[in-house]
């Protein structure tokens, strides 16, 4: 038994993660198989919950696949007082697989869907371009550009684009995919001498939908097969969707008429979520798994995870593995901050860094945009105040502080702190805009 189960545990860990499976699975003890069912030991009845609500699918095929048969999951929680097992007052058994529904595989992520998007100041934008796309493909925004730092919500979004256009005026042909993946398959068909199928296999797409389009960079071949892929869809008024951590103009090694193509439709950012986001965002994850969240434990959680959601729900999970192995049918401050106490706010010196992500926050602008070529009025005034603070907080030299603003010399550097400093002699209201800053860096 031992030996299937671990091979169970690594078919389902590839499905849920190596966090996932350690904090969740692991602890999971099999009696095994008897009338029908597959019989799990549990520590806890909200342990066999969670379980019921997040894994039992990825643990049911793992069973099926190594036991050769369909099976219900039947659970027993451990009382740890006096070390007896008691079956769950139902015996709980997985629904039945779902028909398969003749649509070819989309490779869509099942969760990420427009419902399950949180919606903030930081991606509205992008929400309302997405949702435009879903509702009418191929219409106005092709293609659909969305870029932004690592965990906040692109791969989400872009799926759930994927979901609203499926079966929506008879697009069946859903493609969803990496870049890194669409170079693999072009390999693959060079190899075995099948471009042909590989054409087809893209270009009949009704909808495609590529992620991190920031690593065809330095492909050549992989961006010249794209290029004609981009065309053959955009000319049968086909929706494409990309993804990239960066706006096209910043995507070093791609080929210039591949990034004109990307800047042809519509660009939208995505932005840190604000606290008040990050709040929601806690509270619907902890709804999604069944948990109840105190507003203060959100709160605190949200206070100390500032940088993306992946990291915020990493903490609910963490948070949520260890209430049930302790027992703790009430997730309390104190408790939180016990067993999160790795998330505590460390004392903040000024940085330059800092200083570029509270102006580029402040003037609706990404930290990228402060250190690209860009030289539209709505990029170099903030990009100048960013100048003008890091000059004054950190007091580093000019050279230094070009080097953090896209490697631009000290001269330029000198300009931008001289004519914000002449312009606060005058100007009241950037006077105050610019009190504001300061305090802000002391956050």
């Amino acid at each position: 038994m031992n030996g299937d189960w671990e091979r169970v545990l690594r078919l389902a860990e590839a499905k849920v993660g190596k966090h996932n499976s350690e904090a969740w699975l692991r602890p999971i003890r099999p009696l095994g198989l008897q009338d029908g069912g597959f019989h799990l030991e549990v520590p806890t009845p909200f342990f066999k919950d969670w379980i019921l609500g997040n894994f039992a699918a990825p643990v049911r095929e793992a069973i099926a696949e190594t036991f050769g048969q369909p099976t219900s999951l039947v659970f027993h929680v451990q009382d740890k007082q006096q070390g007896e097992l008691f079956e769950a007052a139902q015996p709980s058994p997985l629904p039945p697989a779902s028909k398969p529904s003749g649509r070819k595989k989309t490779g869509l992520v099942q969760n990420f869907t427009f419902s399950s998007f949180v919606v903030g100041g930081c991606n509205q934008f992008a929400h309302a371009a997405a949702t435009a796309v879903g509702k009418r493909p191929g219409d106005s925004y092709n293609p659909l550009f969305v870029y932004g730092g690592v965990g906040l919500g692109k791969t989400h979004l872009i799926n759930a684009i994927g979901h609203a256009t499926l079966g929506r005026d008879g697009r069946e042909r859903i493609m969803y995919l990496s870049s890194e993946a669409f170079t693999n398959e072009l390999v693959v068909h060079i190899q075995r001498n099948r471009m042909t199928e590989f054409k087809n296999k893209f270009r009949r797409a009704d909808v495609l939908i590529v992620d991190d389009v920031q690593f065809l960079s330095g492909r050549e071949r992989t961006q010249e097969e794209f290029f004609h892929t981009f065309n053959s869809l955009h000319e049968s008024n086909k929706q494409i969707v990309l993804s990239s951590d960066t706006a096209p103009e910043d995507i070093t090694g791609l080929e210039e008429r591949l990034r004109n193509r990307f800047e042809s439709g519509l660009i939208a950012d995505i932005q840190p979520p604000d606290l008040e986001t990050r709040c929601a965002i806690l509270k619907k994850k902890a709804r999604a798994k069944r948990l109840d969240l105190p507003d203060e434990v959100a709160l605190f959680i949200a206070s100390r995870v500032t940088s993306n959601v992946r990291q915020l729900e990493g903490a609910l999970t963490r948070l949520a593995a260890l209430a049930a192995l302790h027992q703790k049918t009430d997730i309390t401050l104190d408790f939180a901050r016990q067993v999160l106490k790795h998330l505590s706010v460390k004392p903040k010196t000024v940085s330059i860094a800092h200083i570029q992500q509270t102006v580029a926050d402040h003037f609706g602008v990404s930290v990228k945009d402060l250190t690209s070529r860009r030289r539209t009025k709505r990029v170099t005034f903030p990009r100048q105040i960013g100048m003008y603070l890091s000059r004054k907080l950190t007091g580093a030299s000019y050279p230094t502080i070009g080097s953090h603003f896209g490697g631009r010399d000290h001269t330029t550097v000198l300009h931008a702190c001289k004519s914000i400093a002449k312009r606060l002699e005058s100007d009241m209201e950037l006077s105050d805009s610019v009190r504001k800053l300061e305090a802000l860096t002391d956050t």
